[in-house]
């Protein structure tokens, strides 16, 4: 359940218990039953959000808007627009010292929002460096006044931000302090795992990458850690060796990439089973000669490219995913596969029409062009230039 840590002897108002009792009676099934629930969870959290602050409640207020946050940067939610609203609201409530003399429940939960905003700032070529390095040092003040054993997992974020810069210094630092975490709360496979995978890549530590690697398909984990294998949608071994190539990806490690590539390409050659639902997947896929379900990866390139003109995915997410696309049909022109059908700068029906696959690549390199220099000019230490390299350099990888 979504506020589950909260007990009617930490908030203040009857309505607003009412209210938690309805978020957590939404959010009593799997992720899939939480994020159909979206249309309704989503305003009642944002109106528990308003009352607290009203009341002054700050226990529930904090942990309301973490939780909200964390919600709705789901992949099937994704609201970017109330995401940028909290993560303003948060600004604004530090700089006023609002809720300073509250207890450790609360502050805990800002020390995981402030962590969570810096990690969702880098993707965002809106904002400048300076916003991000004032995050970075919101979080860290936070984390030095308020936070708690608890908050050693919030340096996965960090570890994100230290991977998106290349800051090895800065990544030795967010892993000294994952080594600490609470893994009986905090996910091992999200929290330190997927982290420390880009930890070793970024540090040329290609067998410390595929132990990594094989402790969690082995689920090879402390036993009390076990049980993120049952409620954690990512603690799988395709998942795991996506991460790893995506992390190569990011870093332009290429040679690594091309390494561990090699090492699993039988997982990616097999037909994919289920739904066809992750766009880098479909890429290494597609490197490995797996082309089928081609008409669900086409209908997720549609997808991609509305959720992207709607602006419903960050500017980061999107920029790979057009990359992945770009290098797909241009693997599909080079093999001489001749024509798609494509709904692309379009909403209704007939906007679709036939493209060659050229053509289609060439519309989805454009794209990622032009968010690739929004990139640029924003960040001191990206290349997209690089980043679009090394996708292209990976097509020497084909079987």
């Amino acid at each position: 359940m979504i506020l589950e840590s909260l007990k009617r002897n930490h908030v203040m108002d009857e309505k607003v218990w009412e209210m938690v009792e309805r978020a957590n009676h939404l959010t009593q099934g799997d992720y899939d039953s939480w994020d159909n629930n979206a249309p309704a969870l989503v305003p009642l959290m944002e109106r528990i959000l308003v009352l607290a602050r009203e009341q002054e409640d700050w226990q529930v207020y904090f942990y309301d808007m973490a939780k909200l946050f964390w919600y709705i940067r789901r992949s099937s939610v994704n609201n970017i627009p109330l995401a940028l609203k909290i993560s303003e609201m948060f600004h604004h409530d530090y700089e006023q010292r609002v809720g300073e003399g509250v207890g450790s429940f609360a502050q805990e939960w800002r020390v995981d929002l402030a962590a969570k905003i810096l990690s969702f700032y880098c993707e965002y070529p809106q904002i400048d460096d300076g916003k991000i390095a004032r995050m970075l040092a919101i979080f860290r003040d936070c984390e030095a006044r308020y936070g708690s054993d608890w908050n050693y997992g919030n340096y996965t974020e960090v570890m994100e931000f230290a991977l998106f810069n290349r800051d090895k210094d800065l990544a030795k630092e967010a892993a000294k302090k994952l080594e600490k975490a609470m893994f009986h709360c905090y996910c091992y496979v999200c929290t330190y795992a997927r982290p420390m995978i880009g930890y070793h890549i970024l540090h040329n530590e290609y067998e410390e990458t595929v132990e990594l690697v094989s402790r969690v398909c082995r689920k090879a984990i402390p036993a009390r850690y076990r049980w993120c294998f049952e409620r954690c949608q990512q603690a799988n071994e395709e998942d795991m060796k996506d991460t790893v190539l995506m992390n190569c990806l990011a870093l332009g490690e290429i040679e690594q990439f091309g390494r561990f590539f090699a090492r699993w390409q039988e997982l990616y050659q097999k037909p994919k089973q289920g739904k066809a639902d992750d766009t880098f997947n479909i890429f290494f896929r597609a490197l490995a000669g797996d082309w089928s379900q081609q008409k669900e990866r086409l209908s997720l390139a549609e997808f991609d490219d509305r959720e992207r003109r709607e602006q419903k995915q960050t500017p980061l997410d999107s920029l790979n995913w057009l990359l992945c696309w770009y290098c797909y049909f241009k693997m599909m022109d080079e093999d001489g596969a001749g024509k798609v059908r494509l709904l692309l700068d379009g909403n209704a029906e007939e906007d679709r029409r036939e493209y060659s696959c050229r053509e289609a690549a060439e519309y989805f390199e454009r794209q990622a062009d032009l968010l690739g220099e929004q990139m640029d000019r924003a960040r001191e230490r990206f290349c997209y230039g690089e980043l679009k390299k090394g996708f292209e350099e990976c097509l020497q990888y084909r079987r």
